[in-house]
């Protein structure tokens, strides 16, 4: 009998050390000459120079409007297409697309750059992990939120075949190399040690938490 999966959320808040109270971010903007087709370019957004996500497609609707589309996996379960990461701010949404066709109109060679400010904040970030159960390799499924505006599913704990477990960031099939790739990433190596410490903690506080109800459940049995 297939056992079934068990998930429970637990979500902590994280702040990012800045010394100003906006959040800065940068896109890239490559363009795609594709004939017969609505794609445009492709839209990378980083976050303070230290998350990436990549691979958003910049598209042009038969009406002439531009818009956004984040790149998707097919869930196992439902076999519905979800997106790896979406924007959680319709007006952050709204800024990000205008500057991303405003920085494709301006494309001379293969890309372009362009920065922003967001928010009257300092940056923070939350983590939110679920277990999954029955799961030799997937032992759980964390997601990040960046300063209520942008969210990013697919982030798994993993256990590799000698027993150690990792934090593996949301991949997909690069169809031109054939191999598996990052899609959201840290960018320097200070916030994947920290990104990476943060969630593996998160995730031993949830087994603990779920080690001690099982106890509590089998007294009372």
């Amino acid at each position: 009998m297939k056992q079934p999966k068990i998930r429970v959320s637990f979500f902590i808040l994280f702040a990012v050390r800045k010394e100003n109270d906006e959040m800065d971010y940068s896109i890239r903007v490559f363009k795609v000459d594709k004939e017969d087709s609505s794609l445009r370019g492709f839209v990378s957004l980083t976050f303070e120079g230290e998350y990436c996500v990549k691979s958003i497609a910049l598209k042009q609707s038969g009406k002439g409007n531009f818009y956004l589309e984040m790149p998707k996996y097919q869930d196992y379960e439902t076999k519905e297409y979800l997106p790896y990461f979406d924007f959680k701010d319709s007006e952050f949404r709204k800024r990000v697309t205008e500057q991303a066709v405003e920085a494709y109109a301006n494309i001379e060679d293969r890309y372009i750059d362009q920065a922003g400010k967001w928010g009257d904040e300092e940056l923070y970030y939350d983590l939110g992990v679920t277990l999954e159960k029955g799961n030799r390799t997937f032992k759980a499924e964390a997601v990040m939120k960046i300063q209520d505006v942008f969210v990013v599913w697919k982030m798994h704990i993993i256990q590799g075949w000698k027993g150690k477990t990792f934090v593996g960031m949301p991949q997909r099939m690069n169809t031109n190399s054939g191999e598996k790739e990052d899609i959201a990433h840290p960018v320097t190596g200070d916030f994947k040690k920290e990104l990476e410490g943060a969630v593996m903690d998160l995730y031993h506080k949830k087994v603990e938490y779920q080690r001690q109800i099982c106890n509590q459940q089998n007294r009372q049995k």
